[in-house]
């Protein structure tokens, strides 16, 4: 089954080091993805974190789509991933950074689709249920796709919705792109939204990352 890995890198505050980065890690990571099977990407910097610009920080979001657990596991444990992470923590890495596993709560339809079309803005939720327990998981995940209109109340063009698979305290991800800023601000004034947002904050922590990102997976 598909699954999603995202991770958030901090990256040292250095300009130069910043632009080195994207102009030749960040291709390199590419092409070593292409290699390991990783189906679809995204990546760009975070541009607020619950509303505060964190522009300024250097931080990074990654998602990326595997066909499979195993070839993220594989991936791992490869010489490729070996370099690039070396390259990583001893140069650019201001922090380690967390590879998390979700499983799209799908099974993988609504996963693909987040990465079609133009995804410029995307919008990641990272739930974590008061009650972590696997009834109170899906008790969040059901909240998330029930009632009038699902995940539509998000606003977004294509969402999808997914359980973590390798942390030890559960969480939910969400994640929605937008193609510009404006068409998520015009998705944030709906009342539809704000109602199941205020009533998810009522069982779970929500933290909301918002990010500018590029398509670099597959490879054109």
């Amino acid at each position: 089954m598909a699954i999603l890995e995202i991770v958030l890198p901090s990256l040292k505050k250095d300009a130069s080091l910043m632009k080195d980065f994207e102009e030749k890690l960040a291709p390199q990571l590419t092409t070593k993805l292409a290699k390991a099977g990783a189906k679809n990407g995204l990546l760009g910097p975070l541009a607020t974190e619950d509303g505060r610009d964190v522009s300024g920080e250097y931080r990074q979001i990654l998602l990326l789509e595997w066909e499979s657990a195993r070839y993220f596991d594989a991936f791992v444990a490869s010489a490729d991933f070996a370099e690039f992470a070396g390259e990583l923590k001893a140069k650019y890495a201001a922090a380690p950074a967390r590879p998390t596993l979700f499983d799209p709560a799908d099974g993988g339809d609504e996963l693909s689709s987040i990465f079609g079309g133009d995804a410029v803005v995307v919008e990641y939720l990272a739930v974590k249920p008061r009650d972590a327990s696997e009834a109170g998981v899906e008790a969040v995940l059901t909240k998330l796709r029930s009632g009038s209109g699902g995940l539509a109340r998000f606003g977004a063009p294509r969402v999808a919705v997914g359980s973590s698979a390798n942390l030890e305290t559960r969480e939910v991800a969400v994640v929605g792109v937008y193609a510009s800023d404006a068409e998520l601000d015009a998705a944030k004034t709906a009342a539809a939204r704000q109602e199941l947002l205020a009533d998810l904050a009522g069982v779970a922590d929500v933290t909301n990352f918002v990010a500018r990102v590029k398509k670099i997976l597959p490879l054109a």
